[in-house]
């Protein structure tokens, strides 16, 4: 891993300074020349135009027959005793170079490898130099460094840039060559390594329209986001209490995404049958599985049975007095013996979870496209985790269909925990219709969720805005006054299992929400445990609850004041449980501000 991290490190010094020097490379002496082994090769991926010069002899690899040549841009081998003989050494897979796929394009004249797409004019040059075979696998999104002023995407065995001011169709090449044969060879400079851009998924009409109506809103509960293409390909989208997607396969075309096993609710051991007369037996291996009772039962079978839910996966288990719970593999379902009759039965409200913790790019409509005129927004942030000494980079481009938009004047909010609201004046758009933005460090402890919000004005006289946030980690020694002072829990070595959830995952301002939580050990709840919430708030930054200690079920519960915050601000919370040692478990979520006038 240090020699991997050595090895990234390099290569960002050895790009630092490439720019200054492609450009006086006429003037650099050659030290090498092509050697005959590799020189028809050379030729065919277009020598020095595109390779760049030879910064090395040819080398032997000791104990084998392996010969090598370092060029600029690449690294040829010879290996006689491989098929094929002649390939590049992959460069960019071995310094680790990563990023989180393209969801698939609907465009099919989009150039789409290994889950990225690769823009049109490093298509061109891709195909030309032979694709796979020779340029290799793309590793990572083509991606903008704005302090630098290139686009670049980095493949496995070469890396594409241009400078954003070069003419049409030109696309260079990074130095591969020059990090790899580091100290032995010429040196020579290039280019930092650029931030990652995240796309969001593309909207589209939902297919779904049939299949909801017949379920019903009880059933789904409110949409929480228009369809979208998911990153397997199908076509998606999330309500309240489920997440329907496309599946051919299934009777009805559409199915439910195992939304409890995503979200990381825990299965619980298979219970061994016995004689229970008012609880339904699911057996689901070598005569174990669990027990359901006769109202879920009911329930289930009312909305296409098992196929629809999925197995179960958890025993039934009450979590305060009188409600009781379980999961399936495709939802949750709550039981309270104490509502009126027809509404003891509903769904757990896990969807807005589902897209916090799984999509958490899922855009709102408003913010997303404007219909009339097809309008895009994206935004970014350099690194999704960065410690209070670090600076952040925020970016966001904005596009009319495939046109950027440009000198558009964009605003950024910046919501920070126990600060006030931040307003930044960012650069106007450029020619590719983005605009970036530095911050300062930001002073928080360690897990503090920072939202954000990035505003293009004056589209159609109005506004059209889009959120996001990161995540401060890494301090060393965080402040005293929001750092708990006590080591937490390895929940998982001593098998603590903390649950949390709101009553409501999305609320209007003038409402108030409540907060349970739970904690077990194993399958022993932990009574008279010390429970205390934080809550995370736009205008009056962190606020701290108390409630009773943990009652028989080793469960708390909260009831927060209501928050003053826009629509779509997104409330983070925390629960921690203080044992008799004084040691803290904690566990966080959030939830949606949604529904004020």
């Amino acid at each position: 891993m240090l020699r991997r991290f050595l090895n990234i490190i390099s290569l960002a010094i050895i790009i630092l300074s490439f720019a200054a020097c492609s450009l006086e490379k006429a003037q650099q002496a050659t030290y090498y020349v092509v050697d005959p082994r590799f020189k028809d090769l050379y030729q065919q991926l277009k020598g020095d135009e595109v390779l760049g010069q030879p910064i090395s002899n040819k080398k032997f690899v000791a104990g084998t027959n392996i010969e090598k040549q370092y060029f600029e841009a690449a690294v040829m081998v010879y290996d006689p005793d491989s098929s094929p003989r002649y390939y590049l050494e992959p460069v960019g897979l071995e310094a680790g170079f990563s990023d989180l796929p393209n969801a698939d394009p609907e465009n099919p004249n989009v150039k789409y490898v290994n889950g990225y797409i690769i823009p049109m004019e490093f298509a061109k040059l891709y195909e030309e130099l032979g694709a796979a075979r020779w340029v290799g696998l793309p590793l990572t999104r083509a991606r903008k460094n704005p302090e630098k002023g290139i686009i670049e995407q980095y493949f496995e065995n070469m890396g594409f840039f241009r400078f954003e001011d070069d003419p049409p169709g030109v696309v260079r090449l990074l130095p591969y060559g020059l990090w790899k044969c580091a100290g032995e060879c010429s040196q020579y400079p290039t280019v930092e390594n650029a931030s990652l851009v995240r796309s969001s998924p593309t909207l589209v009409d939902s297919p779904f329209k049939d299949v909801i109506a017949r379920l019903g809103s009880t059933f789904t509960g409110s949409s929480l986001t228009e369809a979208y293409r998911a990153e397997d390909g199908h076509l998606e989208q999330i309500f309240t209490n489920v997440v329907i997607y496309q599946d051919p396969d299934s009777a009805l075309g559409v199915a439910l995404r195992p939304i409890a096993e995503v979200l990381g609710i825990e299965k619980d051991p298979l219970e061994s049958k016995a004689t229970k007369t008012d609880m339904y037996f699911r057996e689901l291996e070598d005569g174990k599985g669990f027990y359901i009772p006769s109202y879920f039962v009911d329930f289930v079978s009312r909305y296409s049975g098992f196929e629809l839910s999925g197995e179960p996966i958890t025993q039934l288990r009450e979590i305060r007095n009188g409600v009781f719970r379980q999961c399936f593999q495709n939802y949750c379902l709550r039981y309270d013996s104490a509502g009126k009759e027809g509404e003891r039965i509903s769904l757990v409200p896990l969807g807005q979870k589902y897209k916090g913790q799984v999509t958490q790019r899922l855009p709102v409509q408003s913010a997303e496209a404007d219909q009339a005129r097809d309008i895009v927004l994206d935004v970014w942030e350099q690194s999704p985790q960065v410690s209070s000494s670090e600076h952040q980079q925020i970016g966001a481009c904005i596009h009319e269909g495939d046109t950027p938009l440009t000198s558009i004047q964009v605003e950024l909010n910046l919501m920070v925990p126990q600060e006030n609201i931040q307003t930044y004046q960012l650069p106007p758009t450029d020619d590719g219709g983005c605009s970036f933005y530095e911050l300062d460090p930001i002073q928080a402890q360690n897990g503090t969720t920072v939202d954000y919000q990035v505003c293009f004005l004056g589209i159609n006289d109005s506004e059209q805005c889009k959120r996001d946030s990161f995540l401060i980690w890494g301090n060393e020694s965080p402040p005293d006054e929001v750092q708990p002072t006590n080591t937490a829990v390895n929940n998982d070595e001593r098998n603590i299992i903390l649950d949390v959830w709101e009553l409501n995952p999305q609320i209007p301002s003038s409402e108030s929400q409540e907060i349970g939580a739970c904690i077990h050990k194993g399958d022993q709840p932990l009574k008279g445990l010390d429970a205390e919430l934080k809550v995370g708030t736009p205008q009056n930054g962190v606020i701290f609850y108390q409630t009773s200690p943990t009652d028989d079920g080793g469960c708390s519960f909260f009831r927060m004041d209501p928050i003053t915050a826009k629509n779509g601000s997104t409330i983070p919370y925390q629960v921690c449980f203080t044992n008799q040692e004084g040691e803290k478990m904690c566990k966080r979520d959030s939830f949606l501000i949604w529904g004020n006038p």
